[in-house]
């Protein structure tokens, strides 16, 4: 109940009349009672949000309650005299007490230390106070002896629905359009929809379309911020309106836009401003209101536009600098500054997308679907996004974008920057003998350049160390990688190593790779873009050790788009390899289809084509289609040190015993090549002697490719014996090295049930086609359509097929036609 107010003492009142154009809040109000459990409630927010209007329906919401007697007070004007009356009061009311202090400050009034001591002097006095400033009470100190309870800002607003209720008691038509509209342009102030309200009430208007509620909310926004500086005792100038620009505020910040405050220190003008209720405090920082920061920036923006972008620049440098791009970069977006979004998402990406995984992907997704392709943009959805990075449009996106770059040399003498997005996107179109003159440039540059920062540093030697990875030259790559990973914070640092650990996989290293990929196997880094790498890497030492179907479900979930975007010829290798040894032979031509699909938005190297090419011919080689793989190294793919153990494997299988072997001892003996493809030849002369000499082939190329696969743990390359030579090959190797072999499987585990083909319904198959009739195939073929149904049932029987869709898929599955885009 309501203390008689006669009786207690001046600055004491009860609630005022409150109009019946006002909306009762049922949500916020229970919220409070819940609160009251507490020893202090705190509702803490600027002017505007509701505070003592909801104070004032909380008090006449317990008028009915005999059990607590209920004061209302100004905490402004209330001195510390007054407290003894206001106990007296309370001991002559109900045994429970609520002191409800509207407008504290602890400048003025009561202060923190008198509100504890009336809580020590009253077990049953609990208190609700509303401040638009920080308070003695959220202390920690204070916590250990009282219950304190803080109801932040966006629990006092109003809800859609009780928007709505205001609408209807000042009689203003409505449609759910126009409601929707006012709610999201008034925030949910209490005071701002009571102004829109009362307005359209005052002169008979209407609120059924978005503009009547823009103008509403316009006329509501305008009017609150006009009589919050008519109650300010200072000036607000144009360069106070500038903090309009940043949501939160500090006086560094404002310091960093140049806010000036004509009188006084920046300091005084930020507390000053908090006084009068323009802002509230956060932990932190103070947070600017939000229909004031609209109308500020709105009447700023008009009048000094080249201050604002000039103001914005300074202080998403100053939020980056002090460790918020998450805020910096949401600040860009909201206003369409997409080059500097760009530059904070390639500089500091790693970190927004730490703090907030989902907000990184609504930033990615606005700068792919808003932003003008400039070589910065361009660059940055390259690394960051995989919907880019697959698109059929990146090349043209990148040929655009390099077209707005100088040519390296310039770029050298005054904008590494540049030159470094110079050699990026060369490669991203597939122009690598540009990108690697352009990669000279800049290692010369890099090397003459004594101050360059470690964030610059790092992306150029990254950028160098790729383009020498791309050309084959891997040796060259890890050296300058490993230059990039020592100055690399953590996230670029995991994002050079999922690099190197590949590099070290390629030439057969399986001990160096474990060592990189060991450290931080619990690090958040690993699922994240720049992860990507080395999640890679992962599967493909899982493959090593002999898990085939576990390397395979990493390789499902893994887009390598994003951060390994440029490991995809790998990924699709190891992914091929992986489907070959879990069993499913007869899907790994489809699988490698797949993946070549990405090659017409980022081309290949003639090195990583290598590696799909050879990927390529170990699934025909596994699907008995040795003489296949062979004919793929002609042209550009012919004998090479890295192709060498692929076509004398072909060789072997195709029947070629003699060529094979000549090709494995020649290449594998006389041409330095790494431990895989030494042990590739090695395994590939076993076999070959074997057949030629059964029991008496010599055993020194056996023990040489076990010390191969001991020394570096490498035995995946033994998965090229057919089960007909797997007996005799283990037979010449040690008890340790068979049990290693064993565990793994051979790459023909799986396809033993290739279907073999006449070369009558070869060519059948290869003129069938969905839109093709049998009249058709039967006029060009120069046959009677009988004898083409002839052959058409003997290819649906061998293929376990029954119709023509399924019959063309089967034997695009197992290799029997091929498609233009296939290498």
């Amino acid at each position: 109940m309501l203390i008689d107010v006669d009786t207690i003492p001046t600055g004491v009142r009860a609630t005022r009349r409150i109009s019946r154009f006002w909306a009762p809040r049922p949500a916020s109000l229970d919220l409070l009672r819940d609160a009251l459990s507490s020893d202090v409630v705190l509702l803490r927010g600027p002017a505007g949000v509701g505070k003592t209007s909801l104070l004032r329906q909380f008090a006449a919401s317990l008028d009915d309650d005999t059990q607590r007697g209920v004061q209302f007070i100004d905490g402004g004007v209330t001195t510390p005299e007054r407290l003894p009356e206001i106990l007296a009061a309370f001991a002559e009311g109900p045994s429970m007490h609520v002191l409800l202090i509207d407008n504290h400050s602890e400048g003025a009034g009561l202060t923190t230390e008198h509100l504890l001591h009336l809580l020590r002097s009253d077990a049953n006095l609990r208190i609700v106070v509303a401040t638009r400033q920080a308070t003695g009470l959220e202390s920690p100190l204070v916590a250990i002896e009282f219950d304190v309870q803080v109801i932040p800002t966006e629990h006092l607003l109003m809800t859609r629905d009780e928007l709505a209720e205001v609408l209807e008691l000042n009689g203003v038509a409505t449609t759910e359009v126009g409601i929707d509209a006012l709610a999201e342009r008034t925030h949910g102030w209490p005071a701002l929809v009571q102004l829109a309200a009362a307005r359209l009430r005052l002169e008979g208007l209407p609120l059924r379309t978005r503009d009547e509620a823009l103008a509403a909310a316009g006329y509501a926004n305008a009017a609150f911020t006009t009589d919050l500086e008519q109650r300010l005792d200072m000036p607000v100038s144009d360069d106070v309106r500038l903090l309009a620009i940043a949501p939160h505020v500090t006086v560094a910040i404002a310091d960093a836009m140049g806010v000036d405050p004509r009188e006084g220190s920046t300091g005084e003008l930020v507390a000053h401003l908090q006084d009068a209720g323009f802002m509230w405090p956060s932990s932190t920082r103070l947070t600017l209101a939000e229909p004031i920061r609209e109308q500020w920036l709105r009447e700023i923006t008009q009048r000094r536009p080249e201050d604002v972008s000039s103001a914005r620049l300074h202080l998403l440098a100053h939020l980056v600098a002090g460790g918020e791009p998450l805020l910096a970069a949401q600040l860009a977006a909201d206003a369409e500054q997409w080059p500097t979004l760009a530059g904070v998402l390639r500089s500091s990406g790693p970190e927004i997308w730490a703090r907030d995984p989902e907000g990184f992907r609504r930033l990615i997704c606005l700068l792919r679907t808003r932003a003008p392709m400039t070589p910065a943009v361009v660059d940055a959805l390259l690394a960051l996004d995989p919907d880019t990075a697959a698109s059929l449009e990146t090349r043209g996106l990148v040929v655009t974008a390099l077209g707005q770059l100088p040519d390296a040399k310039s770029a050298a003498s005054n904008d590494l920057d540049a030159l470094i997005l110079r050699v990026s996107l060369l490669r991203a179109v597939g122009r690598f003998a540009l990108a690697t003159e352009a990669a000279a440039v800049l290692n010369d540059a890099v090397r003459r350049s004594g101050d360059l920062s470690a964030e610059l540093t790092c992306e150029a030697w990254y950028q160098v160390g790729m383009t020498s990875f791309a050309m084959g030259r891997l040796r060259e790559a890890r050296v300058t990688l490993g230059q990039s990973q020592r100055i690399a914070p953590p996230a670029l640092r995991m994002r050079a190593r999922g690099v190197i650990a590949v590099i070290d996989l390629l030439e057969g290293d399986v001990r160096g790779a474990q060592q990189v990929v060991a450290p931080d196997r619990d690090d958040n880094w690993r699922s994240s873009p720049w992860g990507e790498g080395l999640r890679l890497a992962e599967a493909w030492l899982r493959l090593e050790e002999g898990d085939a179907a576990g390397a395979r479900t990493m390789l499902d979930r893994l887009p390598a788009t994003a951060g390994a975007r440029e490991l995809w010829p790998f990924a699709a290798a190891v992914h091929a390899l992986s489907f070959l040894l879990s069993g499913s032979a007869s899907d790994a031509l489809g699988l490698l289809r797949t993946w070549m699909s990405r090659a017409r938005s980022t081309p290949p190297s003639h090195y990583q084509s290598t590696q799909i090419l050879t990927a390529r011919a170990k699934v025909l080689i596994a699907l008995r289609q040795a003489r296949k793989a062979l004919s793929l190294f002609e042209g550009p793919f012919a004998l090479a040190s890295t192709t060498a153990p692929a076509i004398a494997l072909s060789h072997l299988y195709a029947g070629r015993t003699h060529e094979a072997f000549v090709m494995s001892v020649k290449w594998g003996l006389h041409h330095e090549p790494s431990p895989r493809a030494a042990l590739e030849s090695l395994v590939v002369s076993i076999v070959a002697d074997l057949r030629l000499n059964g029991v008496a082939a010599h055993r020194t190329a056996a023990q040489r490719a076990e010390a191969l696969s001991t020394r570096h743990d490498l035995w995946s390359p033994w998965s090229a014996v057919a089960p007909e030579d797997r007996a005799l090959v283990l037979q010449m190797l040690s008890p340790a090295s068979r049990d290693e072999i064993t565990r793994r499987c051979s790459f023909f585990a799986s396809s033993v049930s290739v279907p073999h083909l006449t070369k009558r319904e070869q060519v059948v198959l290869a003129h069938l086609t969905p839109s093709s009739t049998i009249a058709d195939i039967a006029k060009t073929l120069v046959v009677s359509p009988n004898t083409v149904k002839t052959q058409l049932q003997s290819l649906y029987r061998k293929l376990e097929v029954s119709d023509r869709s399924s019959a063309i898929r089967a034997a695009h599955a197992w290799g029997l036609i091929e498609t233009e885009s296939e290498l």
